[in-house]
C-alpha cells in the first residue's frame, strides 16, 4: 500500500498520422459492427444501433479514430480486483443470495461486468478485518525455523473464506485468472524474526524511514520453495495460480506486513523462484519489481530505488541481468507515485509485458489511458468495504507499537467499488463499474493492442485485435454531448455516434 489511496496519474498517449481517414467510404465489404455503452447504472452495457463498414459517405465527424493493424503492442491479461481479506470477509457479511449476486454482477461476462483477473494474497497483505496478521508458515511455540515447510498451510484462506470466493468467481466468470502477491516472508525468514513491519530513521533524518525486516540472505531459496507451496495447495482446491509476483511493495517504510529485499537479493529470489517452479513442473510466470513507477526509475529524482537494476550484471559477478530476464515474464506496477509513462518506456526497453497489479483508481479514463502506456491489465486494491468504509486494520503510523485495535476503531475507507449494508446483507456499486465493464465483458486474454490515434475533442480509443480475427474498439466520449465518431482500422471504416459521458465498445470481424 501507500500514504494515499488514490492518485490519478498523469499520461501521454502516442499520435499516429491519420492515414486513411480519407478514403474510408469506399472500402471493405460491409462488416457488421456491433455496440454496446455503458454511462452508468440508469444505462448499462445498452445495445447500440448496428452499423456496417464500407457506409461512411465521407461526412463531418466531431472525432477520428485510427489504428494500424501491423502496429501491434502488449496483450490483454484482464480487469479485476484483490481478494484481500477485508474485501471478502464484507462479502460474506451478505446473505448467500445477495452475495452471490454481487459476484455474478463483478465478474459474469455475460450478466455483469465480465471482470476476470483477479489478485491474491499469500498470507496477510495491508488490509486485514480479522487479526492476527498471519503468513503461511507461521511457527508453534517453540520452533525457530521450518527450511522443510513442515509448517506451511493455507487454513486460513479457507477458514476466511478466500478459497471460497475464488470458487464463487470461478462459477461465474470460469475463463477468470488469478495471480498471488505476497507482502512478506514469515518472520523467521527475516532478519528481524517479525512478520510485520518495522521501521527506524534513517541515519541523519529525523522524517524518513527505512524497513528494518529484511529477507536472510539464507532463505532466499526457502522462500522461492515457500511460493511454490503456495501455488500447489492452491492448484489442491482447484484454482490456477498462474503468476506470481516478486514481492509486493518491497522496502515500503510501514508497520503492516512488509520486508526489504535488496537489488542482489531481487535478482537471487527470481531465479530461485523460476528455478524451483520448473522442479515442480509449474508454468507460472514472475511478475517482477511490483513497485511503483518512480521505484523503477524515476530520472528525476534520487530517492527512487532504481529497481530496473535488477536487469543489469550483478557488481559481484554472481548473476547476470540476462539470466534474472530470462526468468522475468513481466514487470508489475502500482501507480501511486511517478509517471505512468514509466511503463511504455519499460516495455519499449526490456520487451517485458507490462502489469499494473495494484490501484485505487476506479476511472476508467484512467484504465484506456494506461492500456494505451502497454499495461495488459488492470487490478484494483481492496474494493469491498461496509457503509461505515470499515473495520480495517491499516495505518498510514510509523510507530513499531501501534494498537491495532485503535487502528480498527479508526480507520475508514468509504466509497469503494462494492458498499455492504451489514444491517440490510444487501449491497451497492459505483457507477464506475458499469463503464469498466466495456472493457471487461468484451476483451479476452490474448487480443492484441493496436497502436492508435490520440484523443481528440474529448473521444479517447484503445483499439486490440482479437483472438477470433476480429476487432474491439473502445471508445470514451469525456463530452457532455453526443460525439459522431470515425473509426479506420486498415481497410475498414465506420462512422458511429458515441453518447454523451459514456464508453462504448465496438466489436466487428475482418
Amino acid at each position: 500500500m501507500r500514504r494515499a489511496l488514490t492518485t490519478i496519474a498523469a499520461v501521454t498517449v502516442m499520435t499516429l498520422p491519420l492515414v486513411g481517414a480519407g478514403q474510408a467510404g469506399h472500402t471493405g465489404h460491409g462488416r457488421v459492427v456491433t455496440g454496446t455503452y455503458s454511462s452508468g447504472a440508469t444505462a448499462a452495457w445498452r445495445p447500440l444501433p448496428v452499423v456496417r463498414t464500407g457506409t461512411d459517405t465521407g461526412g463531418p465527424v466531431d472525432a477520428t479514430v485510427v489504428a494500424d493493424p501491423r502496429a501491434l503492442r502488449q496483450r490483454y491479461t484482464g480487469i479485476g480486483f484483490s481478494l484481500d481479506e477485508t474485501s471478502v470477509s464484507n462479502l460474506w457479511k451478505l446473505t448467500p443470495a445477495e452475495r452471490a449476486k454481487a459476484i455474478r454482477l463483478l465478474v459474469d461476462p455475460e450478466h455483469g461486468a465480465g471482470f476476470d483477473r483477479f489478485r491474491l494474497t499469500i498470507g496477510s497483505p495491508d488490509l486485514i478485518e480479522h487479526l492476527p496478521f498471519w503468513s503461511e508458515d507461521d511457527l508453534p511455540a517453540g520452533v525457530t525455523e521450518d527450511f522443510g515447510l513442515k509448517h506451511f498451510s493455507i487454513r486460513r484462506d479457507l477458514d476466511l473464506h478466500i478459497v471460497d470466493t475464488v470458487k464463487l468467481i470461478q462459477r461465474y466468470n470460469p475463463r477468470a485468472t488469478f495471480f498471488a502477491s505476497a507482502w512478506s516472508a514469515p518472520a523467521w525468514m527475516k532478519t528481524n524474526d517479525r512478520f510485520l513491519g518495522e521501521v527506524a530513521l534513517k541515519p541523519g533524518s529525523s522524517t524518513d524511514h527505512y524497513q528494518v525486516g529484511k529477507l536472510r540472505d539464507d532463505c532466499i531459496e526457502v522462500f522461492a520453495r515457500y511460493y511454490v507451496k503456495f501455488v500447489q495447495a492452491y492448484a489442491g482446491q482447484g484454482i490456477r495460480v498462474d503468476a506470481l509476483t516478486l514481492l509486493n511493495e518491497p522496502g515500503m517504510d510501514v508497520v503492516y506486513p512488509a520486508m526489504d529485499i535488496s537489488v542482489a537479493q531481487q535478482q537471487k529470489l527470481a531465479l530461485a523462484i523460476k528455478r524451483e517452479l520448473r522442479a515442480a513442473r509449474l508454468g507460472t510466470q514472475l511478475y517482477v519489481h511490483d513497485f511503483n513507477f518512480w521505484d523503477w526509475r524515476d530520472p528525476n529524482s534520487t530517492a527512487t530505488k532504481n529497481y530496473h537494476r535488477i536487469f543489469e550484471d550483478a557488481p559481484d559477478g554472481s548473476v547476470t541481468g540476462a539470466q534474472v530476464r530470462a526468468a522475468s515474464d513481466a514487470i508489475a506496477f502500482h501507480p501511486y507515485w511517478g509517471d505512468a509513462t514509466v511503463m511504455r518506456d519499460a516495455y519499449r526497453e526490456t520487451g517485458k509485458p507490462v502489469q499494473l497489479t495494484e490501484t485505487s483508481d476506479l476511472s476508467p479514463a484512467t484504465v484506456l489511458d494506461d492500456f494505451r502506456l502497454d499495461a495488459g491489465s488492470y487490478i484494483l486494491w481492496a474494493q469491498t468495504t461496509d457503509q461505515d468504509g470499515g473495520t480495517l486494520h491499516w495505518t498510514p503510523s510509523r510507530d513499531n507499537d501501534i494498537d491495532w485495535d485503535q487502528v480498527a476503531a479508526t480507520t475508514k475507507w468509504p466509497d469503494r467499488l462494492v458498499t455492504v449494508d451489514t444491517g440490510t446483507r444487501t449491497f451497492t456499486v459505483r457507477d464506475e463499474l458499469y463503464r469498466l465493464g466495456q472493457f471487461a465483458k468484451y476483451l479476452s486474454p490474448g487480443d492484441v493492442r493496436l497502436e492508435s490515434s490520440a484523443a481528440q475533442n474529448g473521444v479517447a480509443n484503445v483499439v486490440y485485435r482479437t483472438r477470433a480475427g476480429g476487432y474491439t474498439a473502445v471508445i470514451g466520449n469525456g463530452a457532455g454531448t453526443d460525439r459522431r465518431v470515425r473509426v479506420t482500422v486498415g481497410d475498414r471504416t465506420f462512422v458511429a455516434t458515441v453518447p454523451a459521458d459514456s464508453f462504448a465498445t465496438y466489436r466487428w470481424t475482418r
